[in-house]
């Protein structure tokens, strides 16, 4: 019998190739204008092309579960947070000012340079679901608890300033809700599989890093001197 993460799997490298067509296929119109904004525009579609398909290489090597969230509520908020956002430029069309899409390039650069990094170091832990494979703490995750959503918050804030409108900031607005919610209940199979999570979030914060020791703890303040 196939199994629940095999088919899970599955059913995302499917998704994340459909949505991969559907980013893909404007770029070919846009190399029939002229203009500044639409090979800025280029741009943008081809970064969140590329992050998507990082995505499916990601899945399709990761390792097996150790635990996973239970019920339907975590697999609705990490589905939706991950996709609502892509979502949402298919409904809005790009803003037509050259120093939009200029700030809109640079974050969307930032971002996604940056969820690249961040995959980078989670290797074939990564999962699109609350799901604990292996508990990783060096490189960009020994300075936050969640830098991919960080760099990925980034990226939705260029992806709203190239796309501006009612819309897109509502649909923005409820993604960061919706990674915040699916980041907690990450943290809470993590504690549950590895009893050195709760170390480590005492050591580490949650999106936020710290710049000082002025920050830490007095104990941990006395212990670095």
């Amino acid at each position: 019998m196939l199994s629940e993460d095999f088919l899970g799997r599955i059913a995302i490298v499917v998704v994340l190739t459909i949505l991969i067509i559907l980013s893909a296929a404007p770029i070919v119109l846009y190399f029939q204008q002229s203009t500044t904004v639409s090979s800025l525009a280029v741009v943008t579609k081809a970064a969140s092309t590329f992050l998507l398909f990082l995505q499916i290489v990601m899945t399709i090597g990761r390792l097996p579960p150790k635990g996973t969230a239970r019920g339907l509520e975590p697999r609705v908020t990490s589905v939706t947070g991950s996709f609502i956002i892509v979502a949402a430029m298919f409904l809005t069309s790009a803003l037509n000012s050259e120093t939009a899409q200029l700030m809109a390039l640079f974050l969307i650069f930032v971002g996604t340079a940056g969820s690249i990094f961040c995959l980078y170091w989670l290797g074939r832990s990564f999962s699109m679901m609350a799901t604990a494979r292996r508990l990783v703490t060096t490189g960009p995750y020994s300075m936050v608890r969640h830098p991919l959503y960080v760099c990925e918050a980034v990226f939705v804030v260029g992806m709203i300033i190239s796309h501006f409108s009612t819309l897109m900031l509502a649909l923005g607005a409820l993604q960061f809700l919706l990674q915040y919610r699916r980041a907690k209940i990450e943290e809470a199979i993590l504690r549950e599989t590895f009893p050195e999570y709760d170390e480590y979030a005492r050591r580490v914060p949650m999106l936020l890093p710290r710049f000082s020791d002025a920050a830490l703890p007095a104990s941990e303040r006395g212990s670095r001197q």
